[in-house]
């Protein structure tokens, strides 16, 4: 725990109040040192692409506001702004490039005939008591900063706009503190640690994705337990038979698809009840395939079993959508490339390519060529 007084070391500030904010600031981070950011040179262009393409459009299409999501939240309507701060690969040659993610943090000016004359990244990222500039895009409307960071894990920041602290506008991701403070938060990739639900979802997540995907089955069993599978592969089926979708889903609703989050929210608390109805001597977790078998159908067809074990239409209309988002995500999370949190070490793309070969024996899916090192042999694609 950081101990070091704050109000020494950032006197070149003006207000009283900053110095108080950041001094509690210190208090309660945790870890054995402090995070040094390295700052990346980016050109302007890439920058403006990425503004360009998540922050330029002016949308009205109010379906990012159903389910319970507050339509008269501008952000609510489209989820692209909350990809902010960017988390991208690592545009490096040093050996472990790999190993880290470019980050990219934005700052909108809403008033271009009063721009702020400063904007500063405060975070634990970097030292608190060492805020780092944002730089104005010629006379754009953004200010930007990108940092160089490692990947699988987790940070807190806030900005300074003009000697002011704020949270980001524009990404949803927040930590609320004891003390109630709140700050934004942001990830980087294959990050691993629960950020949209609690255990309890997990454990529904891992039982309603497990029997969508291919791996459980005696085929894949027999696959997974021959030596000679590989590495990648050997232990999928005994210790991650849903190859990270839960890890999946927690992350992609955090950030890109945050809009999903109260489907999953509510339709695993009502599928808790419905299953829990149904068999009283397991918790989810632990209750036969069947079980599951049985739900997947009634969701499917809506039968009005499911609604008097306890779905409620009034809190989300139709079961056999969830059903369908719920597959999209799994099969996605699946075998998307593993920095989005599922398909851990290429794991599902190791099984296509021993399940997909050709006549000569070679396999028709040869994943490792397109991919980066260590996950495959490419030595253009980054990742």
């Amino acid at each position: 725990m950081f101990t070091t007084k704050c109000k020494q070391k950032i006197t070149s500030y003006r207000h009283a109040d900053l110095y108080c904010f950041v001094d509690r600031a210190f208090f309660i981070v945790t870890g054995g040192g402090e995070m040094v950011a390295r700052r990346i040179d980016k050109e302007d262009q890439y920058v403006l692409n990425l503004c360009t393409k998540y922050l330029a459009r002016i949308n009205t299409d109010e379906r990012h506001s159903a389910y319970g999501v507050d339509a008269a939240t501008p952000r609510a309507r489209i989820s692209e702004s909350w990809r902010f701060p960017v988390v991208d690969s690592h545009d490096g040659n040093e050996p472990d490039a790999y190993e880290w993610n470019d980050v990219t943090f934005v700052w909108h000016i809403a008033d271009l005939s009063a721009p702020p004359q400063s904007v500063l990244l405060l975070s634990t990222c970097h030292r608190l008591h060492e805020p780092l500039p944002l730089v104005r895009i010629g006379d754009t409307a953004y200010f930007a900063l990108t940092v160089k960071l490692p990947k699988a894990t987790r940070y807190r920041y806030l900005f300074i706009v003009d000697g002011k602290l704020t949270a980001d506008p524009i990404n949803p991701q927040t930590q609320t503190f004891a003390n109630g403070e709140t700050w934004s938060s942001f990830f980087t990739s294959a990050y691993n640690q629960p950020i949209s639900f609690e255990r309890w979802e997990f454990a529904i997540l891992d039982r309603l994705t497990r029997h969508i995907l291919p791996f459980n089955s005696t085929e894949a069993q027999n696959y997974l337990g021959r030596e000679g599978g590989g590495g990648n592969v050997g232990h999928l089926y005994r210790l991650d038979i849903s190859v990270g979708v839960a890890n999946f889903i927690d992350k992609v609703v955090a950030r890109e698809e945050r809009h999903r989050l109260y489907a999953y929210k509510t339709c695993l608390e009502m599928l808790d009840t419905i299953l829990r109805r149904r068999e009283t001597r397991a918790p989810p977790e632990a209750m036969e395939e069947s079980l599951f078998v049985e739900l997947y159908d009634d969701m499917a067809s809506g039968a009005s079993a499911l609604f008097e074990h306890g779905w409620d239409r009034s809190r989300y209309s139709d079961p056999a959508d969830f059903l369908k988002l719920l597959r999209r995500h799994a099969m996605t999370g699946a075998f998307a490339h593993p920095k989005y949190g599922g398909n851990p070490g290429g794991m599902a793309w190791a099984y296509l390519s021993e399940h997909f070969t050709g006549d000569n024996g070679k396999t028709a899916f040869d994943w490792q060529r397109a991919q980066e090192k260590p996950l495959g042999t490419s030595v253009e694609y980054r990742g």
